[in-house]
């Protein structure tokens, strides 16, 4: 089959599962030439006739009943793009968002002048990946909880040869240690269980619940338990990074002030959401 052939007839297809959406069908439709055929969309657009190799309707039709079922792409060809790294990803992980690329550069910034960063549940390993890469001269650690998490971060960083950021399985409920860092940081779970009704399916459906989800009578128990921590580990001038909830800015920053941490600063996203916490030790 040739190129604009198939690509036109998916983007058709893909118009109907998205309720009519054209936009959302090209970008998907383009992904699937990716992943699947390697063929990017200006190849697609330069040579139309040219004909796909390798070509297999059955992989196709799998791609496409998957998607039918709201499964995600980044699950389906595991692959998630972070900023401009690709990253491995599966179901035991959360999909990277535009707003944690933001949370990343921020914290980035704030590296210039540190020596060593500590992230509590790093999940594929999107952004201490990003920062290690970035900034290889110094120390990166990080824990989590899964041990598939760790397994997806561990591919991550033997892909991309990260040679100054050691993970590690701990609980930060539980974990105990004498080390001190220049950075604590963490992107934890702060959906609230009442939010659930406002998700799409392909989040519910696929998403790990224990990555996004907390209780609604105690929704900053990681950002307490993360704060009290780092009032211990962090060396003085040390700063401590957090992505939260849109709803919980004023409360995120008062908990934080209340460990000891000066200059709390809520930041907003893009959106204008109110999405980071920053401050110093």
């Amino acid at each position: 089959m040739k190129n604009s052939e198939l690509f036109y007839t998916l983007r058709a297809n893909l118009t109907k599962v998205y309720d009519g959406d054209e936009n959302a069908a090209k970008a998907v439709a383009v992904k699937i030439f990716l992943y699947l055929y390697n063929i990017s969309l200006t190849e697609v657009l330069t040579y139309p006739d040219r004909k796909i190799e390798g070509f297999s309707s059955e992989k196709l039709n799998t791609v496409l009943e998957r998607i039918k079922k709201s499964e995600p792409l980044e699950y389906i060809f595991n692959r998630a793009q972070f900023l401009d790294l690709e990253l491995f990803t599966e179901s035991s992980v959360l999909i990277p968002r535009p707003e944690t690329e933001e949370f990343a550069l921020m914290v980035s910034e704030e590296m210039r002048n540190k020596s060593s960063a500590f992230e509590v549940g790093f999940g594929s390993g999107c952004i201490s990946i990003y920062l290690a890469l970035r900034h290889h001269y110094k120390k990166f650690y990080g824990c989590d909880i899964s041990d598939s998490a760790l397994e997806v971060c561990q591919k991550n960083i033997e892909k991309y040869g990260v040679k100054n950021l050691e993970v590690f399985l701990a609980d930060i409920f539980e974990f105990k240690t004498s080390q001190k860092f220049d950075v604590i940081l963490s992107n934890p779970p702060y959906v609230t269980e009442s939010e659930k009704l406002l998700m799409k399916k392909n989040v519910l459906d696929y998403e790990p619940f224990t990555a996004l989800f907390v209780p609604d009578d105690d929704a900053l128990k990681f950002y307490r338990k993360i704060s009290e921590f780092a009032a211990e580990h962090l060396n003085s001038g040390g700063k401590l990074f957090f992505e939260i909830n849109e709803n919980f800015g004023k409360e995120t920053a008062q908990l934080v002030e209340s460990y000891g941490f000066k200059n709390v600063e809520v930041v907003k996203d893009f959106y204008g959401k109110d999405r980071f916490v920053k401050s110093t030790f």
